[in-house]
């Protein structure tokens, strides 16, 4: 309903004008070219596109006061004689998986006691491999677990007792398909040493306990990864800058079940789109890679932000992007592409055709418009960003309406719609009822005539954004009266 009186105003403006105009010349004004010129082409931007090979980290912008108010357990260390039987206390061992590239075992565990943790060490990793770590919560509102990841001084056998990566995502369920269910916790770490090292693993119980509901940890070391690695939560998303045209990251592989990658974007107040179109490589969607978008809330909270056809709704504001898998991994990258949605913020009409030709603009007292020869009208035009970027994909309707026929004859409106190219340009034709005549300009001169015709009214718009529209008014010639 409101399209439709958005519509009738803007028609009912044009044809005012339109009527004014008719009027205005009924005293047999002498024809003038002091009015609206000829539609010139619209030149419009084409948006770039970037291939990104690079990343650079910068600092994390989510909350980090738990971390504050968190200590690990001191007393820990490779030296204690119950070494062997802390690793596997209160753990059940599940499966495990051992490929060319990466070793993968999965541990369950209870936290029994708000603020008490689960302990899992020590875990080795040999020189130049990573280590990567998911823990799977219960899927419970009532409880919130942290991870935190510790390394061992291997001189001293101490454990030093400030995390080297730590995961503290506030319980917030989204909905991931398969059920309900709050994100995972993810961290990780290289081991640049000649030797090998020995980490600690801690699961905190910040919020709640449950000695029946269990949590889930994933440990995968790795040997072979890419020059990014790690990144495996939010606090070390690497910036991603997003081209007007789009931008394509090359540069990135998933290299174990838990591995994540992870990317910050900022929407700015200034931009030309409503929504992001996030692609993989078909292989990789194979692979069962997926892309999501998540938003941040108080307390770290993750919001899944759910995808429509491909489509990602964004306004300003800053947003977290990961990359991971559901079934296997490759070494081989995978290729990351962003696509603005390009908001089209104006039409321009910029020019017509019928069976005059596209150039006949006649000097009628009306002033100097288009004019329709024959039933067959064809409306050119173009979509375009605010700040004058082309919009492709962007559906557009062109209403012409005659004044002249009344409302019950079926021939007062004509309508089409079509959807602009890469470059923003659409061309839609309509099949126009004939000419009332109703209008009559004399032309004299050496062989006199009157030409007849109507004042009608044109108007182009976005679909979906009927604000977004270019009006105009044409002639319909009917048929002209030599020395009338």
């Amino acid at each position: 309903m409101k399209k439709k009186l958005s519509i009738a105003i803007i028609m009912n403006l044009v044809l005012s004008f339109a009527l004014v105009l008719n009027a205005f010349a009924a005293n047999d004004v002498a024809a003038s070219d002091a009015i609206p010129d000829v539609p010139v082409t619209e030149q419009v931007l084409l948006p770039s596109e970037e291939v990104i090979s690079e990343l650079t980290r910068a600092a994390p912008e989510m909350d980090s006061s738990k971390l504050k108010q968190h200590q690990v357990k001191p007393s820990i260390s490779l030296k204690s004689p119950s070494m062997s039987s802390e690793r596997q206390k209160g753990w059940i061992a599940a499966s495990q998986s051992i490929s060319a590239t990466a070793a993968t075992y999965t541990y369950t565990g209870y936290i029994q006691q708000e603020g008490t943790s689960a302990y899992l060490y020590p875990i080795y990793v040999q020189p130049g491999s990573i280590l990567q770590v998911q823990m799977d919560s219960p899927a419970s509102a009532q409880l919130d677990y942290d991870l935190y990841l510790y390394e061992f001084d291997m001189s001293t056998g101490d454990l030093n007792p400030n995390p080297i990566d730590y995961s503290i995502y506030g319980t917030y369920l989204n909905n991931y398909g398969n059920g309900p269910g709050t994100l995972s916790e993810n961290v990780g770490t290289k081991n640049d040493t000649v030797g090998s090292k020995a980490y600690l693993i801690e699961v905190y119980g910040a919020v709640g306990a449950s000695i029946n509901e269990p949590f889930y940890l994933t440990v995968s070391t790795s040997s072979t990864y890419d020059a990014f690695e790690t990144d495996e939560n939010a606090l070390h998303a690497y910036p991603f800058t997003v081209a007007t045209g789009g931008s394509t990251l090359v540069s990135r592989s998933i290299n174990s079940e838990v591995d994540q990658d992870w990317y910050k974007i900022t929407v700015p107040e200034s931009r030309n789109y409503d929504a992001m179109r996030i692609n993989l490589d078909q292989a990789s969607i194979s692979n069962g890679y997926k892309a999501e978008m998540y938003g941040a809330l108080s307390n770290n909270r993750m919001a899944l932000i759910p995808s429509v056809n491909g489509n990602v709704s964004l306004g300003t504001g800053t947003y977290y992007l990961r990359v991971y898998t559901t079934n296997t991994y490759s070494d081989i990258n995978y290729s990351l592409h962003l696509q603005p949605v390009l908001r089209a913020d104006k039409i321009v009409i910029t020019g017509y055709n019928s069976n005059g030709g596209p150039n006949d603009y006649p000097s009628y007292a009306y002033g100097r418009y288009y004019r329709i020869t024959g039933n067959s009208f064809t409306v050119t035009g173009v979509a375009a960003t605010s700040d004058n970027y082309a919009v492709a994909n962007a559906e557009v309707e062109v209403i012409w309406e005659n004044p002249y026929w009344s409302e019950g004859s079926n021939n007062k409106f004509r309508s089409g719609k079509a959807w602009t190219n890469s470059s923003g340009q659409f061309s839609i034709t309509l099949s126009l009822p004939p000419s009332t005549g109703s209008v009559s300009q004399y032309l004299p001169g050496a062989i006199s005539f009157t030409h007849y015709f109507d004042i009608c009214g044109v108007l182009a718009m976005v679909t979906d954004r009927p604000s977004a529209n270019d009006t105009d008014v044409v002639y319909h010639f009917a048929y002209s009266i030599y020395g009338g």
